[in-house]
């Protein structure tokens, strides 16, 4: 089992700090649940540190020696047109699709769900942890690894003073998530 993920989006959504929570919480907490998976994490952006174009990708495998590169990717997490504009046409057709409903005009002729991340975000209080929402969602609608997990390597990495507030994101973001499958 191989399992190839990208984030996309502009700089400053988070997009790179997704990757790098999920290749954490495979590659370090998923064993805690009797799970031996790997995970590689790679990441570009664009010239500007924000406003420009982000990417991340995180292969996942039971193995552990694997190509570590993204061609084309089982899960496409989208936070903005530009990335949607740029990464659609890089996919096949089982790859599935998590889009920020209210970033992102275009809808892919593959399975996606629309989760309204950003505007969720501000709800709870602040804009910058829509990409942890969409994380969340993302955890709900894959099953490749446990919130539990997620929440760990989180914690483990985000500013100290916003755990409270990446927990409740992060759940909010799974809420979401079983929401837009039930819906499907």
């Amino acid at each position: 089992m191989t399992i190839s993920v990208r984030f996309a989006g502009m700089g400053g959504q988070g997009i790179i700090f997704s990757g790098i929570v999920l290749a954490r919480a495979v590659s370090l907490y998923e064993k805690s649940e009797g799970k031996e998976l790997f995970a590689i994490q790679t990441q570009s952006y664009g010239p500007e540190a924000r406003g420009g174009s982000s990417k991340c990708d995180v292969k996942i495998s039971e193995n552990q020696n694997f190509y570590p590169f993204v061609d084309v990717p089982d899960y496409l997490v989208l936070m903005s047109q530009p990335a949607y504009d740029s990464f659609i046409g890089i996919s096949h057709k089982d790859t599935v699709v998590v889009l920020d409903e209210d970033a992102v005009e275009g809808r892919p002729e593959l399975v996606y769900y629309e989760i309204p991340a950003t505007r969720k975000a501000e709800g709870v209080g602040k804009r910058i942890v829509a990409n942890v929402v969409m994380l969340g969602a993302f955890v709900e609608i894959s099953g490749i690894v446990s919130r539990k997990s997620v929440l760990m390597a989180l914690s483990d990495i985000a500013p100290k003073g916003t755990e409270a507030l990446n927990k409740k994101a992060l759940e909010l973001g799974s809420s979401l998530g079983k929401s837009a499958i039930e819906a499907d």
